[in-house]
């Protein structure tokens, strides 16, 4: 481009870009020059920010020109924005910038032609070269600052623009979350009218659309935390371009006095100065504009990835939600397909069930015609019970009679025995004597609870005769069959007793069960009393057995079985019985050494010193009904299976070993288990 003569030129103060390198000089070559996007303008500029019409350049007269804004953001005169519309003259070396961006900025040029240089050059006087030097610096100064103004500018609207978006991505979700639940809420009220399998598929459907929100919030959530660390990087690049503008002003604020001294120093070398000033800000100039093009490029290429990623993001949920609610209608109709083929399934069984009852109805009309004849038969039948309910009756009278002579000779001998105890044992005779109190109440209590079971029998027999023609044999079985169940039954095996024994504490229990239940324990399986003693109740075992005679054929038959079983049982216990006693026989030497060991300590007999042993009472001594026997003392002595000593009191008291054995006081014989010898003076050798 030439320059005409009479014209001014705009030259750009910065460098442009290879693309723009053209549009580094624009001549104006007319009294009216345009400038923008549009191919009709006199100087095309092909950039984003440019309007199609920016601006227009008018010669006003022959000396003067003005500059007409026409662009949608304004140029800036000098640093300070024109309207659009607005006009305003141009000086020479007035400073134009196009766009926002600053990418053009040109200086205005023009000198007229009868402009005439002085043939010599007038000497400045020294204070005006400073101003005008001063001047320069400071309006470079203002550039700077307005530069870095206008980095802080950008930061703040990307900022902003940030927060926006992060409000929008939650409006989003907020929008989608509502959308969601009333698309739930209107299938869950479709399906509200149906029965148990329409629930079931509501709380499908529910459980289906908290998984999604789920899914979706916790999406939303990772994107806004996402904007929140991008929003956390601005304000830190923000909080460096703050400090890097006041170390920048320190700079230059720095510089401006080391000039200002240079320039004191140096009053002959004032032209040299100016061109070496001018070099300094062009190349401030340069810097700074690179410095502004590289943030530009990088603050457009972040939001421009940011862009893409939450387009995809968007594009993704608008998907997965299209796919959701392909699935959702698909099942909505399976579930509704499903529906109406159990309705119509409901309906056939309905007709099928109206179906029977009538034939139902039918065959109870034959049945009642049946009955007539069956009352006939009936009849027979209650004089045959009849004379059974006789026979009961006797042969319950005679088991009152033996229950009661047995009574008898249980507190005759009771008695006797009470009367042996305390002439033994005065000290201990008001605990024998009420003992043997509690026991002869036992027993007059189980002889009543026998005399109520036996009225509440014969009230149940008679209850054909007052019931009329209703009652029938199988009632009667059934009812005694259950009285026996409830109050015949043993706690630990559940089945009726057998071979009933009785404990100190009144309970009552299958032998072999009560046996098996202290192995391990030595108290009452129900109220875990001690168990002090025990005997077999042949009045029960008599009442159930002529009982169960009286039953059904199938109780008949699964109590001889339990019977079977129950003897096989016993034989096998009682085998592991003899051989447990044969390991652990005491030999007729120790029982007499241990006698002699009593003679020599100065006890009368041989319980006294084993009570003095045990800090207690001897087992079967005042301690109980039924007296030791050798078995049990063998066990004692051998250290035996959780034997209770003293009535249960002492489990791990020592045992006395032979005499002239050594022990030690402390340890266990690794023999028998027990404390208070070692094996070599074990009374188990």
């Amino acid at each position: 481009m030439e320059n005409n003569p009479g014209f001014p030129v705009l030259r750009s103060v910065k460098v442009l870009k290879p693309e723009f390198q053209d549009l580094k000089k624009i001549p104006i070559t007319s009294d009216t020059f345009s400038l923008g996007r549009g191919l009709k303008n006199s100087v095309v500029i092909p950039f984003i920010s440019i309007s199609r019409s920016h601006c227009i350049f008018q010669k006003v007269n022959d000396k003067e020109w003005a500059v007409q804004d026409n662009s949608t953001f304004g140029i800036q005169i000098n640093g300070q924005t024109l309207g659009k519309g607005q006009e305003r003259k141009l000086g020479n070396g007035d400073l134009i910038t196009l766009e926002q961006t600053g990418e053009f900025i040109y200086t205005f040029l023009y000198e007229p032609e009868d402009f005439e240089l002085p043939r010599k050059r007038q000497k400045m006087e020294r204070d005006e070269i400073l101003d005008d030097v001063k001047m320069k610096f400071r309006e470079s100064q203002n550039s700077q600052r307005k530069y870095v103004e206008e980095k802080l500018q950008n930061a703040k609207q990307i900022h902003t623009k940030s927060v926006v978006l992060k409000h929008q991505l939650q409006t989003d979700m907020n929008r989608k979350i509502n959308h969601l639940q009333s698309e739930f809420a209107l299938q869950i009220e479709n399906l509200k009218g149906e029965k148990l399998e329409v629930e079931r598929q509501k709380l499908i459907l529910e459980e289906e659309r908290d998984l999604q929100l789920a899914s979706v919030k916790q999406e939303m959530e990772q994107q806004i935390c996402e904007l929140m660390d991008q929003i956390q990087k601005q304000k830190t690049t923000e909080d460096e371009l703050i400090k890097e503008n006041n170390l920048l002003l320190k700079k230059l604020d720095k510089e401006r006095e080391e000039f200002l001294e240079e320039l004191n120093r140096e009053n002959t070398s004032k032209q040299g100065m100016l061109d070496k000033l001018e070099e300094k800000l062009r190349e401030q100039e340069e810097a700074r504009v690179k410095e502004k093009e590289e943030f530009l490029a990088l603050v457009k290429q972040q939001t421009d990835a940011i862009r893409l990623l939450k387009e995809q993001e968007l594009k993704d949920l608008e998907e997965k939600k299209r796919i959701r609610e392909q699935e959702m209608l698909e099942e909505l109709n399976a579930t509704k397909k499903n529906l109406e083929n159990k309705i119509h399934q409901t309906e056939q069984e309905k007709q099928k069930a109206e179906q029977l009852l009538q034939e139902q109805m039918e065959h109870m009309k034959m049945i009642s015609n049946q009955d007539k004849n069956k009352m006939e038969e009936l009849m027979k039948e209650r004089e045959e019970i009849q004379n059974k309910l006789n026979e009961a009756q006797s042969n319950a009278e005679k088991s009152l009679v033996e229950l009661q002579i047995r009574v008898r000779d249980r507190e005759t001998e009771l008695a006797t025995l009470a009367a042996e105890r305390i002439h033994k044992q005065a000290e201990h005779s008001s605990a024998v004597i009420s003992t043997l109190q509690q026991q002869l109440e036992t027993v007059q209590n189980r002889l009543h609870k026998v005399e109520s079971e036996k009225n509440t029998i014969l009230e149940n027999l008679c209850a054909p005769e007052q019931a009329g023609e209703g009652s029938s044999k199988e009632m009667v079985i059934t009812q005694v069959g259950d009285l026996m169940e409830s109050e015949l039954q043993c706690v630990i095996c559940a089945e009726l007793f057998i071979t009933a024994t009785t404990l100190g504490c009144s309970h009552t229990f299958c032998k072999y069960c009560i046996t098996k239940w202290k192995r391990k324990k030595r108290d009452c399986p129900i109220c875990r009393a001690p168990i002090s003693s025990q005997c077999r109740s042949l009045v029960l075992d008599s009442f159930i057995e002529k009982m169960v005679q009286n039953l059904s054929e199938a109780t008949k038959i699964r109590r001889k079985e339990i019977l079977q079983s129950r003897q096989e049982l016993v034989a096998e216990l009682a085998q592991k019985t003899n051989a447990r006693a044969n390991c652990r026989r005491i030999s007729a030497i120790s029982r007499s050494a241990l006698h002699q060991a009593a003679q020599e300590q100065g006890f009368a007999t041989f319980e006294e010193y084993f009570a003095y042993q045990y800090g207690g009472d001897f087992p079967g001594f005042d301690s109980g009904f039924d007296v030791v026997t050798d078995a049990e003392l063998d066990d004692i002595i051998a250290g035996g299976e959780g034997y209770n000593i003293g009535g249960g009191r002492r489990r791990d008291l020592p045992v006395p070993g032979l005499p002239d054995s050594y022990y030690g006081g402390y340890g266990r014989c690794f023999r028998c288990g027990a404390r208070g010898h070692w094996a070599p003076g074990c009374p188990a050798l």
